[in-house]
């Protein structure tokens, strides 16, 4: 994106624009579908931030029906979804970047309080790695990718904080904020990993916060500050959506009278509509695989490799055509990632629809 923008000596470009310049910079022959690509990836944008945000939603019901269940009685997982969806109109209606900020940064500490407490209950009765299986079937692999990959997934969250960033120079680089965040998001993951398998083994639920008790105040706490932090961050994750939208489809002129009523509208539309998605899909591990797989294969695999192609194309691709190849050997990857890790994601989401629904006291 940084090329193609010093290539028509502009500041700034979106992903969408970028891929049409990318076409535009290509072989001829590809220049006429320059902007069915552009319109193609901001689909397949919009389509990730929907999935991430249904996610959400799935993860905090499921935390908050942990506890409501100890409490009080036990209602069905859909009930704390439309509660859910209530408590977030207020949050989700918030129009401005920087009034986020602090949203955000509160999600951030909840989050990571959360980590530290519940690494309590990892490290108690830990039982010997022998114990564990160490290798699985080459399937499981793909639900590993899928779900790690959902984490690594947020292209669009930043390129829209990138856009909005007093000094978007600091972005990049081998210590840019980019490489910071991505680096303590994986460490998190490496960590988490491997102490939730060893702690809980084959009984590890899709969230390490399911399987802690739910009767200890401890662990309640943990539940809930965890839930809340991904509670916080998903005005942000809506914030992208909108802002992709609106960017690429609506009016161009942010004062027009008429853009705040449809931007509202479009914002209870996008909740009620993630809301909805996360009622009837209640599987968190399917849902977490099957947008991490198709989101990670388009947004960090195929667009990017495609991009580099087209704009290298006049320039050339380095010794041996290395770049090509690289570019190539990427989008295969994606190609085969996303088809099976989506197949065996949808394989599991459509088992679950149509599932018998278990008898009252039994579930």
């Amino acid at each position: 994106m940084t090329e193609c923008c010093r290539r028509i000596h502009v500041p700034q470009v979106s992903m969408p624009q970028a891929v049409q310049i990318a076409y535009k910079l290509g072989p001829a022959c590809l220049h006429c579908f320059a902007r069915t690509a552009g319109i193609s990836t901001t689909c397949v944008l919009v389509f990730g931030q929907f999935g991430l945000c249904c996610v959400y939603i799935v993860f905090v019901s499921k935390n908050l029906k942990e506890i409501g269940d100890f409490y009080f009685k036990e209602y069905h997982e859909r009930y704390y979804v439309l509660c859910v969806c209530v408590l977030q109109l207020p949050f989700f209606l918030i129009r401005k970047l920087k009034f986020l900020v602090p949203l955000n940064l509160l999600s951030n500490i909840l989050l990571y309080v959360g980590f530290l407490c519940i690494m309590y209950y990892l490290f108690q009765g830990l039982p010997s790695l022998q114990d564990r299986e160490m290798f699985k079937p080459p399937l499981d692999y793909m639900m590993f990718f899928g779900i790690a990959a959902f984490s690594l997934t947020a292209v669009g969250s930043m390129l829209v904080v990138e856009a909005n960033m007093a000094h978007p120079e600091s972005y990049l680089g081998f210590f840019g904020v980019l490489n910071l965040a991505v680096f303590c998001i994986l460490c998190s993951n490496i960590f988490f990993g491997i102490m939730g398998y060893w702690r809980y083994g084959e009984q590890v639920e899709a969230s390490i916060t399911l399987n802690i008790p739910q009767s200890e105040v401890l662990s309640q706490f943990i539940k809930i500050a965890i839930a809340c932090g991904i509670f916080l961050s998903y005005p942000l994750n809506g914030f992208v959506f909108i802002t992709i939208v609106f960017n690429e489809f609506g009016d161009q002129k942010p004062q027009h009278k008429c853009r705040t009523t449809v931007e509202i509208l479009v914002r209870i539309c996008f909740l009620v509509l993630t809301g909805i998605v996360a009622a009837v899909v209640p599987n968190l591990a399917a849902l977490t695989e099957l947008e991490g797989a198709f989101s990670l294969c388009n947004l960090n695999l195929i667009c990017p490799a495609l991009i580099d192609i087209f704009v290298n194309y006049q320039i050339g691709y380095g010794r041996l055509r290395w770049k090509l190849l690289r570019d190539i050997l990427l989008i295969l990857i994606g190609i085969v990632f996303g088809v099976v890790g989506c197949t065996v994601a949808i394989q599991q989401l459509v088992a679950d629809l149509t599932a018998k629904p278990s008898l009252p006291g039994k579930s």
